[in-house]
């Protein structure tokens, strides 16, 4: 893994991978905007750095924007924690952060769940993405939770 990162530091040094900067709440939105249908949005987030060199900016209401546009991507590749034969899904802790806005903002999104259960038995209250937004759905096989630890201390 360390090779390569170093390698792709050099490529993007050497100018052969082409790298944008952009900040995760601005992240988020752009996908949030191609997931409802919009082009682009205002944002004050990098006005005045080097993000928004090239931009178009604007001032609304005497502050300055960013026109940034929506982040639309040919494929997503989401993990939820359950979801159903139709496609509905819902997310699990940290795992809604990015996931529902790129489930959206895709043209294709292949969803793997920890659990596929028939449709119907989610709560619809609990859906976090509907299935109108994922293409496949699978169920994964094997998940080996290495960030969560439970420690206990031994009283004193």
């Amino acid at each position: 893994m360390w090779v390569r990162m170093m390698n792709l530091n050099a490529e993007m040094l050497s100018g052969e991978l082409e790298v944008e900067l952009i900040p995760q709440g601005t992240l988020a939105e752009r996908c949030r905007a191609a997931q409802g249908g919009f082009p682009a949005i205002y944002t004050p987030a990098g006005y005045g750095t080097e993000v928004a060199e090239g931009k178009e900016t604007r001032k609304f209401d005497g502050k300055m924007y960013v026109l940034e546009h929506a982040f639309k991507a040919d494929f997503a590749f989401v993990k939820a924690w359950k979801g159903d034969a139709a496609g509905n899904l819902i997310f699990k802790g940290t795992a809604r952060n990015f996931n529902p806005c790129m489930a959206g903002a895709a043209k294709i999104t292949v969803a793997e769940v920890e659990e596929l259960v028939p449709v119907g038995d989610l709560d619809p209250n609990q859906i976090h993405i509907p299935g109108i937004f994922v293409q496949r759905i699978f169920q994964g096989e094997t998940y080996e939770k290495r960030i969560e630890q439970r420690t206990v201390r031994n009283k004193e």
